[in-house]
């Protein structure tokens, strides 16, 4: 059977190398050529098992022959101690009786296939030569990497930071005075009114109301401790990377105090300003959801929409994108996704952003749409860093602080009414839970 075999991949074999010394070979021939390649290795598997079985039995073989010679034995005779070798070892082709054979059983080897018994005694690479696969054999010679950049994901973008009202600020507290112009039913000055009179008629007296909006810095700081025995003995900048970690804490607290902040201590957050207009949910309207009339009611709520922008929750996405306007028996999608690389969405035109910082899906918040250029924002003092080895002298510990002092809230203290109407407007607009 194995000669058969052999007979068999040899011609198997002329026939792959006929087809592939033709010039261009049909694609016919070719499939031929695979089918053919494709059978030689099936062949390659059977003769490896036979090779396997033949090794086995003649392991057998030498086994048995050694149990009766030693059963031969005369009785009291002195008795010799050998060595039980395979019968190959002694073998100058190693019990192989083809190089074909030979060839094959490297093959099998070189595939992650068993290693033939008779090939083992050949194996040189791996028994004494130096190297990394061992540490006591050279791999304690070679030290491991090191990158001096620690892995980090990088905070959100601000969206919010670019459009505030930047107030200056040189004293904790700011007094800004303001028009009262949030009812336009008779006056949108804040009390001055002008009439049509007739020849020699005099109009009545009219004057302006005013109130006073407040800023009141307050601080923003982060502590952290590190033994100087780290400081000195890490190849990484550790001040440098306990900088960058603050720059971004700092940043993420603003944000977040834009939208969520409460007023007390912190920024007073649009979600929280008596200004803020809340759109009720539909009727009906299952749990967690965002339907069309949603977006509608809170684009028709909102002052200076052509300044306003979204922000939503990841929570929303599934939800905002599908959100459709319906026509008879179409309807359009009112989300458009952006066509220009780092550019965001839009939703009725104006960007989206969806952001960390807003409620989840269903919740008070979860989506707001908002006019940024009516939060007003106040810096009395920038991020500033600094350290000192006395606060833990005796720990041998160096202190980093970091301080920033600000402030920030609308300035809007109500919603405005229209003239024709009695449903209010406001710069932020958000959707009640539901």
């Amino acid at each position: 059977m194995k000669d058969t075999l052999l007979k068999q991949r040899e011609s198997l074999l002329s026939e792959v190398d006929a087809i592939l010394a033709k010039e261009t070979p049909t694609e016919e021939e070719l499939n031929r050529a695979k089918a053919a390649q494709a059978e030689v290795r099936a062949i390659d598997d059977k003769l490896s098992v036979i090779a396997e079985a033949e090794t086995q039995r003649a392991a057998q073989k030498t086994s048995l022959g050694t149990v009766a010679a030693r059963a031969n034995e005369k009785a009291g005779e002195e008795k010799s101690v050998g060595v039980i070798k395979d019968r190959y070892a002694d073998d100058a082709k190693r019990g192989f009786k083809t190089p074909r054979e030979f060839l094959l059983r490297v093959m099998d080897a070189g595939r992650g296939r068993r290693v033939d018994d008779r090939l083992k005694s050949l194996r040189a690479a791996g028994s004494d030569e130096a190297g990394e696969y061992a540490d006591p054999y050279g791999g304690f010679l070679v030290p491991a990497g090191f990158i001096t950049e620690p892995l980090k994901l990088t905070p959100e973008a601000d969206p919010i930071g670019g459009r505030v009202m930047r107030i200056p600020m040189t004293n904790a507290s700011v007094n800004i005075p303001a028009r009262v112009d949030k009812t336009h039913t008779s006056s949108v000055s804040g009390g001055l009114v002008v009439y049509r009179r007739a020849e020699t008629d005099s109009v009545s007296a009219t004057r302006t109301a005013y109130e006073q909006i407040t800023l009141r810095a307050d601080s923003l700081m982060g502590v952290s401790y590190a033994t100087n025995e780290l400081l000195n003995d890490s190849p990484v900048s550790f001040a440098a990377i306990v900088a960058q970690g603050f720059q971004d804490e700092f940043a993420s607290r603003l944000i977040d105090e834009r939208i969520n902040g409460t007023g007390v201590g912190q920024f007073l957050g649009a979600m929280k300003s008596p200004c803020l207009e809340t759109v009720a949910k539909e009727s009906a309207q299952s749990n967690d959801t965002i339907v069309y009339a949603n977006i509608v009611k809170m684009r028709s709520r909102c002052w200076n929409y052509g300044k306003a922008i979204w922000l939503a929750n990841h929570d929303t996405m599934p939800q905002i994108v599908t959100l459709n306007a319906a026509f008879g028996t179409a309807g359009a999608l009112v989300w458009q996704p952006s066509a220009v690389e780092d550019h965001p969405d839009t939703l009725f035109g104006r960007p989206l952003f969806f952001t960390e910082y807003c409620q989840t899906l269903g919740d008070l918040g979860d989506i707001l749409l908002g006019d940024w250029s009516q939060y007003l924002e106040g810096t009395l003092q920038n991020a500033e860093g600094a350290e000192s080895i006395h606060v833990r002298f005796v720990e041998n510990e160096t202190c980093f602080r970091f301080t920033m002092r600000n402030a920030g809230a609308p300035w809007w203290r109500a919603k405005l009414t229209p003239k024709y109407s009695a449903t209010t407007l406001s710069p932020f607009v958000t959707l009640a839970a539901r």
